[in-house]
């Protein structure tokens, strides 16, 4: 993966998602969680986060690298409908949710170097009035090469 663009794996997530659920209204890639309450973005949409690096092993003097990308995957509803409590934001995003986990986990982007999406830890949800996000996070295993001149 050394001469591909280092976040390819991402792009190819937003690509999935767009083409699998035409119900989404925006798939983006985007710098951070925070931005949602600030843009306050069309709904449903799915916003695609990276969210660093993880080394996981080194060879040949760094050479070589197993590197783990956390990708977050950020689901954005709205619903005017128990707005108070929230209801009607989670009653829209389960079903998306389950959705979104069936196309992801264990998905291999199609890049050398990138084995399957694994599903880790995510951050908490958050919620506004009438609106809500709910974060899913993956791991992308990616073999990586140095060229040392």
């Amino acid at each position: 993966m050394s001469s591909l663009d280092h976040f390819a794996v991402g792009v190819a997530i937003r690509d999935r998602l767009a083409e699998a659920l035409p119900a989404l209204r925006q798939v983006r890639i985007a710098a951070s969680l925070a931005e949602i309450a600030d843009w306050q973005p069309v709904s449903p949409a799915v916003w695609v986060i990276w969210d660093g690096d993880r080394v996981a092993e080194s060879a040949g003097r760094g050479q070589a690298q197993l590197v783990r990308q956390r990708w977050v995957v950020a689901l954005i509803v709205r619903s005017l409908k128990d707005a108070a409590s929230g209801g009607g934001v989670i009653e829209a995003a389960g079903p998306l949710l389950s959705r979104l986990l069936a196309l992801l986990m264990g998905w291999q982007p199609p890049m050398p170097g990138c084995r399957p999406l694994e599903r880790t830890d995510a951050p908490q949800p958050g919620y506004g009035a009438g609106y809500g996000y709910f974060p899913l996070a993956f791991l992308a295993p990616l073999h990586l090469h140095g060229d040392p001149a």
